[in-house]
């Protein structure tokens, strides 16, 4: 993802409006949509004539492979939310306490003081998405979510 892209994509996410409407072309599967969307955005914001000298031109390309850098994101994210979800709802069937343990801290004197389970994981990355533009899980951490996929199964 070069500088264009990764400015483009802080735009969106600062800017709830444009990704509120970005977010539902996709979700349509209107990307070419999406592109006009954010295409106009740009063209309207730096319409002004003190920012016309100033003004960032980015060609067709540039707002194609942001919106699908961007898609490809948020395709990651509504599948952490589901199996968020997912887990959730197995909780709630077959109880909270067996629920799967990512890693536990134990105190000096050997008493559980700590269990990060499966459901913080999912909730941790699924809420780095939403705040940070820039990271992506890991290959490994994808092996792992379809893991808990099937783990969590009805």
């Amino acid at each position: 993802m070069n500088s264009s892209n990764k400015r483009i994509i802080k735009d969106i996410y600062n800017n709830r409006e444009l990704k509120s409407e970005i977010d539902y072309y996709l979700n349509d599967g209107l990307k070419i949509k999406s592109i006009k969307i954010l295409k106009g955005h740009y063209e309207a914001t730096d319409a002004s004539p003190e920012k016309w000298k100033n003004r960032r031109k980015y060609s067709l390309r540039v707002y194609k492979d942001t919106i699908d850098t961007y898609q490809k994101r948020m395709k990651i994210q509504n599948k952490l939310g589901m199996l968020r979800e997912r887990i959730e709802w197995w909780c709630e069937e077959n109880g909270y306490e067996k629920m799967g343990v990512q890693r536990e801290v134990k105190s000096k004197t050997g008493e559980y003081t700590y269990r990060y389970s499966d459901w913080e994981l999912v909730d941790d990355h699924e809420g780095l998405m939403i705040n940070d533009s820039q990271w992506l899980p890991s290959s490994k951490q994808i092996k792992q979510y379809n893991e808990l996929w099937k783990k969590y199964e009805k």
